[in-house]
């Protein structure tokens, strides 16, 4: 009679119960991805206003296709790539091995 009486009471509270917790933390979850989209969403949209703008228009045109306006020279200017770097041991290469382990990490 106990099993059964205890059977019952978890069947009409604890799993409900249960479901409602776990629903409680899907809506936080959702409504906090939510909040990520809608502010991508207002970049997105501050972005394709200012594409409608003539300085826009012109900016999107010269990353995206190269434009070069009248009177102005197109100069390109390449990064390393992240060339391998393998230096001896020793001098002087310990010293620019040094040098160019923190102009990699930004100092």
């Amino acid at each position: 009679m106990i099993i059964v009486l205890t059977a019952g009471v978890a069947s009409i509270v604890v799993l409900p119960l249960q479901n409602y917790v776990a629903q409680g933390d899907e809506i936080t979850r959702l409504e906090t991805e939510l909040g990520r989209l809608e502010a991508v969403n207002a970049d997105l949209a501050a972005e394709v206003a200012r594409l409608r703008t003539d300085d826009g228009i012109r900016e999107a045109a010269r990353d995206e296709l190269g434009y070069v306006a009248d009177g102005e020279v197109r100069q390109t200017v390449l990064g390393s790539g992240g060339l391998p770097i393998d230096l001896p041991n020793g001098w002087p290469y310990g010293g620019l091995a040094d040098i160019i382990a923190m102009r990699s990490a930004g100092g």
